[in-house]
C-alpha cells in the first residue's frame, strides 16, 4: 500500500528521537536551555537524508538571521524580525496565493434555464 524508504522512516522518527535527546540532556546534564536546539533536527532531517532540497527563501533567511542575532545574545528582541515574513507576503504575495486574490468570477450563461443542474453520468451504470 505505502512505500516506506529508510529516509521516510528516519524523518517520521525524528520528533520522538528529538524529544528523547532533549529529555536526556535535561534530566542527566541539566541542559534544558540549550537542549531545545535538538528540536531543530525535525525540519533539518529531510534535507540531510535527501528527501528535500534546500531552497533559499525569505523565511529561511529570516530564520538564519534570527539564529545569528540569538547567538549574539539578543534572543528576546530578535524574535521581532519574524514579523517581516507576513509583511513580505502581504506586500509581495506568492504565486500560489495570488491566484486566489484575482477575481475570477465565472461568466453567467444566460441561455441556461434557471433550474439547470450540472450532473455527471456514471459510465458504469449503463
Amino acid at each position: 500500500m505505502f512505500q516506506y524508504t529508510w529516509q521516510k522512516r528516519v524523518v517520521a522518527a525524528t520528533p520522538l528521537i528529538s524529544l528523547l535527546i532533549f529529555l536526556f540532556l535535561g534530566f542527566f546534564y541539566n541542559l534544558w536551555n540549550p537542549g531545545w536546539l535538538v528540536f531543530l533536527l525535525i525540519p533539518i532531517v529531510p534535507f540531510l537524508v535527501g528527501l528535500k532540497q534546500i531552497r533559499i527563501t525569505f523565511p529561511f533567511l529570516v530564520f538564519v538571521a534570527y539564529i545569528g542575532i540569538g547567538v549574539a545574545g539578543y534572543w528576546h528582541p530578535g524574535w521581532i524580525i519574524f514579523l517581516l515574513i507576513p509583511i513580505q507576503n502581504i506586500l509581495f504575495p506568492p504565486k500560489s496565493i495570488s491566484k486566489f486574490l484575482k477575481k475570477d468570477v465565472p461568466k453567467k450563461d444566460f441561455n441556461r434555464p434557471k433550474d439547470y443542474m450540472d450532473a455527471e453520468i456514471d459510465k458504469d451504470s449503463k
